[in-house]
């Protein structure tokens, strides 16, 4: 049972918990009531007559309540809406970062063996994906290979252009030259190591590790950086060659008034010129012609052109 309070031409009903406010006014025709605005004045009135703060608290919110209920509900839906939103972000954000971004982290997801991969290792691109060969089966795996030499039946023709340097050539199980470009972006994320593998024609095979390799971008021609070596092939990299930028025959960068590239038949990073000739012309073993062959100068010297060589990376942490 319902509780009247008449003010002025306004009536005020309260049924047990619940108020209702209605307005019968001349100024607001029977059919255009207008629950927003008259929540104000509800509250005003009921105060007027001395009803408890609580009760016209409780008015007000009751009052107001049906009036947002569907711009509630709606809200609600777009909340629900922009929540699934944020958790397929933060799923494909996951997946990004599950992806490896080269071969230690294969390695680390369980990855053996060795042989072609993808890796994705380009900052701020997460959908594009690398082709690289991996090799998880020398000294404790994780090796990112950007360099392979063999003495297959079909050999690969390393004296190219600075274009096919920068891009990368050859065929990724046999011979092949993985790219500068490439090279300097996984170089890029971390202090990395680098280890060369070496085979000559009469079964010998030595190895030269380096604790610091870098390969710095295009603008500076991919200067090396390298050091801390250590192995049984003596260095032959990081005592001439440090500090050096990439040269080919066609674009020549060494601190000498000829061309290393051309006059060794190679491309590497020459000084004046080389104690390593690693992409140097395939001769077998011994030959006439001084450090033109696959050469590495402290083990077998100038006139020796190695059968086997393998450069690879991977993170030193």
């Amino acid at each position: 049972m319902g509780v009247g309070v008449h003010v002025g031409s306004v009536m005020v009903v309260v049924l047990g918990a619940t108020t209702l406010g209605s307005i019968n006014s001349a100024s607001q025709p029977a059919g255009n009531y207008n629950q927003h605005s008259d929540c104000p004045t509800v509250s005003s009135l009921l105060q007027a007559v001395g009803f408890a703060p609580a009760c016209v608290s409780s008015s007000l919110a009751l009052c107001s309540a049906h009036n947002g209920e569907d711009q509630l509900t709606m809200s609600l839906q777009e909340m629900r809406g922009s929540m699934q939103e944020v958790r397929e972000a933060i799923k494909e954000l996951n997946t990004w970062r599950a992806r490896p971004r080269h071969c230690k982290e294969l390695l680390a997801s369980g990855d053996s063996g060795r042989g072609v991969r993808q890796v994705y290792p380009y900052p701020g691109r997460p959908y594009d994906a690398a082709t690289v060969f991996c090799d998880h089966t020398v000294d404790g795996g994780g090796w990112t290979v950007f360099q392979h030499r063999t003495n297959a039946t079909t050999r690969e023709d390393f004296y190219r252009t600075w274009v096919e340097y920068q891009l990368g050539f050859g065929n990724l199980e046999g011979e092949f030259w993985l790219g500068l470009d490439l090279l300097h972006t996984l170089t890029s994320w971390s202090l990395q190591e680098l280890r060369v593998d070496l085979a000559d024609f009469d079964g010998q095979q030595r190895f030269a590790k380096y604790g610091v390799f870098n390969v710095g971008p295009a603008s500076n021609n991919y200067r090396l950086s390298i050091g801390r070596y250590s192995g049984d092939a003596g260095d032959s990299l990081s005592a001439v060659h440090n500090g050096m930028m990439f040269s080919t025959h066609d674009a020549d960068h060494e601190p000498y008034s000829g061309n290393c590239a051309s006059s060794f038949r190679g491309a590497w990073w020459y000084k004046d010129c080389h104690h390593s000739n690693l992409n140097g012309y395939q001769h077998e073993g011994p030959h006439d012609s001084y450090a033109d062959g696959i050469n590495w100068r402290s083990w077998r010297d100038h006139k020796y052109s190695l059968m086997n060589t393998t450069l690879m990376i991977r993170p030193a942490f």
